[in-house]
């Protein structure tokens, strides 16, 4: 009876595949890898990582770490002979992008023995390392008067560098004037900026496939969407809300509740734009929660805008342009959910720079300019903040929509 036992337990064993190394590579199989070097944040999956192989592979879909400079191990599950095998793999993210400079003045005066710190006042960013560094190669002397020509170094974890020119220019204390001198007289008027009139506008730019509109918030006041109807404008974008600090909460734009009622009565097309500091993906998902609430189911004609543009205060953020990017995918993504489409809000420049994931949403760009180039997926130009419109006291947004 025993002797039965034991033969049966090795049968099963063999039949349940029990008994073999799940790691031993099984005769006449292999697994050819490709160099596996990889840049960070780039889309990898299992299969990826194979050059050539006679096994089948069962997880070749799945997608791997990418988010983390550095060398990092996965498991390849395979079949081969209708059995299953695993197979390590280490693959290694690399990170080549140089920091982005913001702003860096390219001349600098400074008193005679002061304190100087050159890097200050600079901005940067870099696409992964959240605290990229400043400093300055070349000689200068605060002791001594004169020009000294040096350079900004700015560098991330992985030594890529930007650099541009600075000019330090060391000047002797400037004595204040000691003889008195004959103001000038004052008047009230403020020196006068250019203005656009909307028919100006409408004029230009308004064809079968755009319509013409404004963007407004509390600093237009109250508007008289009847007027502004009348004028020519088929739109309004308005600010539900904003965030005034990274540590503050979100709050409802004074005028939001009376700009959607007025604007819809008066039969123009609405939609919303959120003023976010929002710096980690929960906060922004809390934020497009947030919107969500308080549309209380209000049917929008355009996708929800998501305005971040913070941008003097990055340093004290600690935050990486692909942190920004998933801030707002974050965002997006919670929107969806409750069935709303968001839409990414910067001007042109910020777009081409910093908002990588740009183009896998739609775009509302502002840029004043009498012209401006677009991605395919702009759907709306913010293209003048001197709007002048019956019905509002003051400047407003103008903007165009494309229609499909």
């Amino acid at each position: 009876m025993r002797k039965k036992l034991i033969l049966m337990l090795i049968t099963a064993s063999l039949l349940t595949g029990c008994g073999y190394d799940k790691y031993e590579m099984p005769k006449d199989a292999y697994i050819n890898l490709k160099e596996n070097n990889y840049l960070v944040f780039e889309t990898i999956k299992m299969s990826d990582l194979v050059k050539d192989t006679n096994v089948e592979i069962l997880n070749k879909d799945e997608e791997i770490v990418n988010d983390k400079t550095g060398k990092h191990t996965v498991t390849l599950d395979y079949k081969f002979n209708k059995r299953t095998y695993k197979f390590d793999i280490t693959y290694e993210l690399l990170d080549n992008e140089s920091p982005f400079i913001l702003n860096a003045a390219s001349s600098k005066t400074v008193v005679k023995d002061s304190e100087f710190d050159p890097c200050e006042g600079t901005n940067f960013i870099d696409n992964y390392d959240r605290e990229p560094k400043c400093r300055v190669e070349g000689e200068y002397d605060i002791s001594k008067v004169g020009n000294y020509s040096v350079q900004y170094i700015f560098s991330d974890e992985a030594n890529n560098e930007t650099t541009r020119n600075l000019t330090i220019k060391v000047i002797e204390e400037v004595k204040k004037p000691t003889t008195t001198t004959t103001k000038k007289p004052t008047t009230n008027q403020k020196p006068t900026e250019p203005t656009y009139n909307i028919q100006e506008y409408i004029n230009k730019y308004k064809f079968d496939d755009t319509m013409i509109g404004i963007d407004v918030s509390r600093w237009q006041g109250d508007v008289d969407y009847n007027q502004v109807k009348e004028a020519g404008v088929e739109f309004v974008m308005m600010r539900m809300g904003v965030q005034s600090g990274s540590k503050k909460d979100l709050e409802m734009d004074s005028f939001y509740e009376k700009n959607i009622e007025n604007a819809k009565n008066a039969g123009l097309k609405v939609g919303v734009y959120l003023y976010s500091v929002a710096l980690n993906p929960d906060k922004a998902r809390e934020h497009a929660k947030w919107v969500v609430k308080n549309l209380k189911g209000l049917k929008l004609d355009f996708p929800i805008a998501y305005d971040w543009e913070n941008w003097q205060y990055i340093r004290e953020y600690n935050v990486s342009i692909h942190d920004l990017n998933m801030n707002f995918e974050a965002f997006a993504d919670e929107l969806k959910k409750n069935g709303y489409e968001a839409m990414l809000y910067s001007s042109k420049y910020y777009l081409n720079h910093i908002w990588n994931n740009r183009k896998d949403y739609p775009v509302w760009q502002a840029h004043y300019a009498t012209e401006t180039e677009m991605d395919k997926n702009g759907i709306m130009w913010q293209l003048s903040d001197k709007g002048r419109v019956p019905g509002i006291s003051g400047n407003v947004d103008l903007d165009i929509y494309y229609l499909d």
